[in-house]
């Protein structure tokens, strides 16, 4: 019992080295009601960064916003004790201790909150970070993650990849947590169970970009990282970072004939991500897994399976990064009768390179005005 609860149970997202967790506690107040929370946890900058509080939930509500701070996240869950729980809760929130003050359902747990103290063993820690870690499956997704905890500065995250966590202790990227845009590796060596890696970061800074040059020894067996050394870093123009991250899109325009089609597609696809912009609505729909990680090189926006933009004017926009996806989207949209009843299909196109953002952010309402 700790205050007026008892922990029942909880569950984390095994996405520690994208530098979240998702993670869903439930409890058992005096009175004998459920009570469950939701987290995101930010283990880069803003510590709790999001926080939901139900008392005896309806089931489909849970579940509409379990899927919605969690679904983007691209891992699974696994059961975690009260001890694990806590760690987890205070060691993101000393990433941001101002962070509760944004949080207006956490008024309800703060004082129990307050008397929550860390009593893991350091060893209890690590175990608990490698069940939130995935598998390996190749040396560049062992580098993608090891980088991208760097330019986090998240170094407990990093320490996971170090062989024996021997981390080493002048080894820094940045100063401040950044985002990492784009990491591509190039195997240089392999001798004596070693391979030595030259490894290219683009990293979004601040307003400019840089472009920061790693040598990465990985242990052949094990996949874990036996030394790293900063080569040279360059401050680079957006236009050469736009080159760096040319890649295809796959379009579908259609026009909505039903101004109620927009409200049920996100009611029936709680997971999408909203972004409201001057022109109309944009949802993000992401991949169920985090395979991207392994993928050389690696693109931060890698994890997006697919993009739909509502404009205010009627049209809507598909955009995926693979003719695949389109055409799977295409189906599921015949499957629910969407032709029939709601959208009336305009055509298909492919960019050579990234459109939709330019466009949404453009002030043109119509995509084929924006393209002329």
């Amino acid at each position: 019992m700790i205050g007026k609860m008892k922990f029942v149970r909880a569950r984390a997202t095994t996405t520690r080295l994208m530098g979240v967790v998702g993670l869903v506690a439930t409890w058992q107040d005096l009175k004998g009601q459920e009570v469950v929370q939701v987290y995101h946890l930010d283990y880069e900058s803003y510590g709790i960064d999001g926080f939901h509080h139900f008392i005896n939930p309806d089931p489909d509500e849970l579940s509409q916003v379990v899927l919605g701070v969690t679904g983007g996240l691209g891992g699974t869950f696994v059961e975690i004790t009260e001890s694990e729980f806590v760690f987890l809760i205070k060691s993101a929130y000393v990433v941001d201790e101002g962070c509760l003050d944004a949080l207006v359902d956490f008024e309800s747990f703060e004082e129990i909150f307050e008397t929550l103290y860390v009593d893991l063993s350091e060893s209890e820690e690590i175990a608990l970070y490698r069940k939130l870690t995935p598998e390996m499956v190749n040396d560049e997704m062992c580098i993608h993650y090891f980088v991208m905890r760097y330019v986090g500065c998240d170094y407990p995250g990093a320490m996971l990849l170090w062989k024996d966590g021997a981390i080493d202790p002048v080894f820094e990227l940045m100063h401040a947590p950044h985002t990492l845009i784009k990491n591509t590796c190039a195997l240089i060596e392999v001798k004596s169970g070693k391979k030595l890696y030259r490894v290219e970061a683009l990293v979004d800074f601040e307003t400019k970009y840089k472009l920061i040059v790693i040598s990465v020894e990985v242990c052949a067996d094990t996949r874990q990282i036996l030394s790293a050394e900063l080569l040279e870093t360059l401050t680079i123009s957006s236009t050469e970072a736009a080159f760096n991250l040319s890649k295809p899109e796959y379009m579908m325009v259609m026009q909505a004939q039903d101004s109620f089609f927009e409200r049920r597609f996100v009611r029936d696809n709680p997971e999408l991500m909203k972004q409201t912009y001057i022109q109309g609505n944009l949802y993000i729909e992401f991949n169920p897994d985090n395979a991207h990680v392994a993928e050389n090189p690696y693109y931060l926006n890698g994890d997006i399976y697919a993009l739909y933009f509502f404009g205010y004017s009627g049209q809507v926009i598909v955009c995926t990064m693979t003719p695949e996806t389109l055409g799977e989207i295409d189906q599921m949209l015949e499957n629910r009768h969407a032709y029939e009843e709601s959208l009336s299909f305009i055509c298909e196109l492919k960019t050579d390179d990234p459109v939709l953002y330019t466009y949404i952010n453009s002030g043109y309402d119509n995509l084929f005005d924006f393209l002329k």
